[in-house]
């Protein structure tokens, strides 16, 4: 819950963006006007979005087919493919939904059927519930690569139960807004605590340096064959996403940018970034697949500094600041 009314809090109390916030998300649960809903229709937003669709697709069925000629490591590796093509997946058919409502909901009327709220809600839902996947691939990721006892993986349901919740929340219209392209924002807010998760996962030891060991070829362990520019693709595509949140409402009040110029600028914007991701995660498959087992905890006790602190401050410093605002308020 708290995760939630963050993320409906946030876009209010950007520096800056407040006056453009309060102009842009104006809740709708669904009901749409003439006044205040915009929806773009134009080739260039659902062809983008189209593209989109095509490129996750394959990455997907890479990420699944990211396996060697040993079976033993292939079945260490199935739980990572999976949830990184299923990740990918959940973009595929975002991207689809909204492709397919952009070129056949031409009028407000049309937003305001049954037939539109199921679609929207497939293209929305999918980007409330990718949640999940990114919090299990956060899990794997801490098993294959992250060091022992540096964060809790916690039990594996709690991803699957935070997407569904997430997902509720998005079909019930609280994440409804009168310019529908503001729900998939304020989605993609509720994953900053599975996307922190994932790049601490990665992120938190000490990685060896190419040059300081030799290993025998084809004795590697997954952690050497991960190479440092996949790692910065991996950091960058996860956390690429969070200037979208202030750009869009920039884009649709202080600029005379069309409305399907900004969707596709954004829509390019979100191909780089979940490429990126999806490329990453790619590489990780492959490295788990094709590597030997990870060291053993015993030899990791110096691999990390920060620990579990790290990932807490992480994740708790939105929600101390959204409870910081609220006793102002309250008390002003």
């Amino acid at each position: 819950v708290s995760v939630l009314e963050f993320s409906l809090w946030f876009p209010f109390v950007l520096p800056g963006l407040t006056s453009a916030a309060a102009k842009t998300y104006i809740p709708a649960f669904f009901v749409y006007d003439d006044e205040h809903t915009k929806f773009d229709n134009t080739p260039w937003t659902y062809n983008t979005d189209y593209l989109l669709t095509t490129v996750m697709s394959i990455l997907a069925i890479q990420c699944i087919l990211a396996r060697s000629d040993n079976d033993q490591k292939n079945q260490r590796s199935l739980r990572l493919r999976l949830y990184s093509a299923s990740l990918l997946i959940c973009y595929a058919i975002s991207t689809l939904a909204g492709a397919w409502a952009h070129q056949h909901f031409l009028s407000v009327e049309s937003l305001n059927t049954s037939r539109f709220r199921m679609f929207w809600f497939v293209c929305v839902g999918n980007v409330s519930f990718a949640s999940c996947y990114m919090g299990l691939i956060g899990r794997e990721v801490q098993r294959h690569f992250g060091v022992s006892g540096a964060m809790h993986m916690g039990p594996w349901w709690f991803w699957p139960a935070y997407g569904c919740y997430m997902s509720l929340t998005c079909g019930l219209g609280y994440i409804s807004f009168k310019r529908p392209a503001c729900d998939i924002f304020i989605a993609g807010c509720t994953q900053f605590p599975s996307t922190f998760y994932c790049l601490a996962a990665l992120g938190i030891r000490k990685w060896p340096q190419q040059n300081s060991k030799k290993v025998a070829v084809g004795k590697e362990t997954s952690i050497e064959l991960v190479s440092p520019m996949y790692r910065a693709i991996y950091y960058i595509g996860f956390i690429s996403n969070a200037p979208l949140l202030p750009v869009y409402p920039i884009l649709v009040q202080y600029t005379d940018m069309t409305l399907g110029g900004v969707n596709t600028f954004l829509h390019t914007w979100l191909l780089l970034a979940w490429g990126m991701q999806g490329i990453s995660l790619v590489h990780l498959c492959k490295a788990v697949s094709n590597g030997e087992r990870r060291v053993g905890a015993a030899t990791e006790k110096q691999q990390y500094s920060g620990g579990p602190a790290l990932i807490y401050s992480i994740i708790m410093a939105p929600l101390a600041l959204m409870a910081t605002d609220y006793a102002r308020m309250s008390f002003s």
